[in-house]
């Protein structure tokens, strides 16, 4: 009896496949073969279109995707039913039931609803990358996820090719040539606290964050405290409707150092943000360094982003797709 109780298990455990620790650090059976992935979680989401799995994803977030002709033209080209498989808000477990889904790819906020996915036996792995540490392991989880680890030693040798740059011009660098920076939200008073992924954009691209002090997340700050910090330049989020202009025409900040001298700029995007903690966004370190220190970090922004596109999502650039970016102060 004892016998065939541990041969059923065994059965059991092989037909689950390899077991992973996600970034929540959850030891998680995955199914033994990956085939119906939901990402409820937008951050997740990209990882998997840069191991051009976009064909398992039956449902996805699509965090900070643009609504311009260029970003959905390239997005159609990488996966075209992307726009039928977009979550329109929240999503609960019957709609990842509905979609016959084996694994689930959630958020650090999604703790209900891993818990309700558990209890009816489908995979869910969590997803928390905030430091390029944490990139470099949501990465290599990917890999492991799709049984495609040469892929991700790839990914993150591309990675390493744009830090190991910005290091060494970091480096190079005294203290006074870091320029004072403010990253910028949605709304022109909102700015990141020390634990998000911006301040950390920020530093690895030779600028100083104006905000890094901050407890927490995103903050809402008074105009007083953006004159008292008077950063020298001001980096505003790709998604959000707030612009240069924004600044430039408030008459409030014209003392303000960054928008005197007209250095207040619109961060670019392609596809997904720049700014959060996805693969592309190495792409956003190289155009930071760039910005603060031009011609210094010794690598070549649009053909860097061409080698990311071709290489990871499988697609090439038109001329007019780069001039996106190519739009460089």
């Amino acid at each position: 009896m004892l016998g065939i109780l541990v041969a059923v298990i065994v059965g059991a455990w092989a037909a689950l496949g390899q077991q992973v620790v996600d970034q929540s650090g959850r030891e998680v059976s995955l199914p033994e073969a990956v085939t119906r992935v939901a990402s409820v979680y937008g951050v997740a989401t990209p990882y998997f279109y840069a191991f051009g799995a976009a064909d398992l994803l039956v449902g996805a977030r699509y965090l900070g995707l643009p609504d311009s002709p260029v970003g959905v033209s390239v997005m159609r080209r990488i996966d075209p039913n992307f726009e039928l498989k977009a979550f329109p808000g929240e999503v609960g477990l019957e709609t990842i039931l509905a979609l016959q889904a084996n694994l689930v790819l959630l958020g650090p906020r999604h703790r209900e609803l891993g818990a309700q996915l558990g209890d009816v036996g489908i995979a869910s792995v969590v997803y928390a990358p905030e430091t390029p540490q944490l990139i470099k392991e949501a990465i290599f989880l990917t890999g492991k996820l799709l049984g495609r680890e040469d892929h991700a030693r790839e990914l993150w040798a591309f990675w390493e090719t744009i830090l190991q740059a910005a290091e060494k011009t970091a480096e190079a660098l005294v203290l006074e040539a870091r320029p004072r920076v403010m990253f910028v939200g949605t709304n022109p008073l909102r700015v990141p606290g020390k634990e998000m992924y911006q301040t950390h954009l920020i530093a690895l691209a030779g600028g100083t964050s104006v905000s890094r002090e901050l407890p927490g997340s995103w903050q809402n700050v008074s105009p007083e405290q953006i004159l008292l910090w008077d950063p020298e330049v001001i980096v505003i989020a790709p998604y959000g409707p707030v612009q240069p202009e924004t600044f430039a025409s408030d008459p409030v900040f014209s003392s303000v150092t960054a928008v005197r001298t007209g250095r207040v700029f619109k961060m670019p995007q392609i596809l997904f943000s720049w700014d959060t903690p996805i693969p592309e966004s190495a792409l956003g370190i190289l155009w930071l360094a760039e910005l603060h220190h031009p011609g210094r970090i010794g690598l070549d922004l649009v053909e860097m982003i061409s080698t990311f596109y071709r290489g990871f999502y499988g697609v090439d650039l038109a001329e007019e797709e780069v001039n996106v970016v190519r739009r460089f102060p």
